[in-house]
């Protein structure tokens, strides 16, 4: 591998997609300059993880895969910009440039810059009660906040993040409603039958549900806290602090679309290279193939992001590896229970049920072909399922 003369490698981002890259190209023998733009400064964390500290349940450094500290990367002789978001990627000019004013020409780049909690602009959502949780900086607020010792909490969002913060509040006692635009909890990943069931046991734990209500504004409480209306019609919620667990977008506002091709986020082929020539990406921030459906779109998965940077930095070693797809799947253990959600549980030509008193599985077929399931307390099954379908599609 001869790659004297090149020009450095941009990284834009310091999660786990760039830890994997910088470790396949540092593993192939690539030596040129690697640098690794960062919009924080703290090391690489697990997102699934951060609910677990602020409840008490993990010690701060166990949301650090690689460890806390940027050992991961200057071990392997990486050049790191933390701190400073980078706010131009040049395709033409081949140049990376950060807030703080900082440009580097690079020769190949990969854009792994993950992303971020979204909230809609309606009023009152900049309050100082309302709270993302995506982040270890979130996880860090939000334990402070905990110590205030809150009595009620409302948490929008019936997705796996807000489940963990609904168990969260109910193990410390308090109060906690959780509400949601969508018609019931997990609407991507439940099969409405399923997802009753669910919901009577989180009521039946003392959980005030409020589904088909999306949030319409917030405002203070002159005692503290804040109230919240929505569209259901129904009695506006007051809770001493808000919980936004509405969804992430990918953090692509660098980008020139005209320059690399984007929907939901950067397009990539199976080498995980973008429509520009020299810039690949991968984790939260791209699109990846769905081996359900053939289609590409964002797989919010650690070990996807894990795999797609590994490949990106196989790849601008100069070797030749490819992403093989994902399968959509949610596998979550909260207040008791275990849910399982694995690939597509709405298109489907027939279901199959197998329960019990103490087990609920169902499994969606297209025709012969199983294409997703759902399962509570059945968490040692999953991994089996996972793999009957990708054994099918590929």
């Amino acid at each position: 591998m001869d790659l004297s003369g090149k020009k450095a490698i941009a990284i834009i981002g310091n999660g786990i997609a760039a830890v994997e890259c910088v470790k396949a190209l540092r593993q192939s023998g690539d030596d040129r300059e690697i640098h690794v733009f960062g919009a924080g400064s703290l090391p690489p964390y697990n997102p699934m993880l951060t609910s677990y500290y602020a409840a008490g349940k993990i010690e701060y450094a166990t949301m650090f895969p690689y460890g806390d500290s940027q050992g991961i990367f200057t071990d392997h002789g990486v050049i790191l910009h933390l701190g400073a978001p980078v706010t131009k990627l040049s395709v033409k000019e081949r140049t990376v440039t950060n807030a703080q004013g900082f440009t580097l020409s690079f020769d190949q780049c990969l854009i792994a810059s993950g992303a971020s909690p979204f909230i809609p602009p309606f009023p009152g959502s900049d309050g100082k009660n309302i709270y993302p949780m995506r982040t270890a900086e979130d996880a860090i607020r939000l334990k402070a906040a905990l110590e205030k010792k809150p009595k009620k909490a409302l948490v929008v969002g019936a997705s796996m993040v807000g489940i963990k913060l609904v168990e969260l509040f109910h193990h410390l006692g308090v109060a906690v409603c959780l509400a949601d635009m969508a018609p019931r909890i997990f609407p991507l990943a439940a099969h409405p039958d399923c997802a009753a069931i669910i919901e009577e046991r989180l009521r039946s734990m003392g959980v005030a549900l409020r589904f088909s209500a999306g949030i319409e504004g917030v405002e203070a409480r002159p005692e503290g806290g804040i109230q919240a209306r929505f569209s259901d019609g129904g009695p506006p919620e007051e809770a001493d602090l808000l919980m936004a667990c509405i969804g992430v977008r990918a953090n692509t506002g660098f980008i020139d679309r005209t320059e690399i091709e984007a929907r939901q986020g950067i397009l990539v082929d199976r080498y995980q290279r973008t429509s520009a020539p020299g810039v690949f990406a991968a984790g939260d921030c791209c699109m990846g193939l769905n081996l359900l459906t053939g289609e590409s779109q964002v797989i919010g998965l650690l070990a996807n992001a894990r795999k797609q940077g590994r490949i990106a930095g196989l790849n601008m070693a100069g070797q030749e590896a490819a992403y093989t797809g994902e399968i959509p799947h949610n596998i979550t253990h909260f207040m008791g229970m275990d849910f399982i959600g694995i690939g597509e549980v709405k298109d489907y030509t027939r279901e199959e049920k197998r329960c019990d008193s103490t087990h609920y599985a169902q499994f969606f077929y297209r025709g012969d072909t199983l294409c997703g399931a759902n399962m509570l307390d059945n968490l040692e099954d999953c991994g089996v399922i996972k793999n009957e379908l990708v054994k099918q599609l590929l």
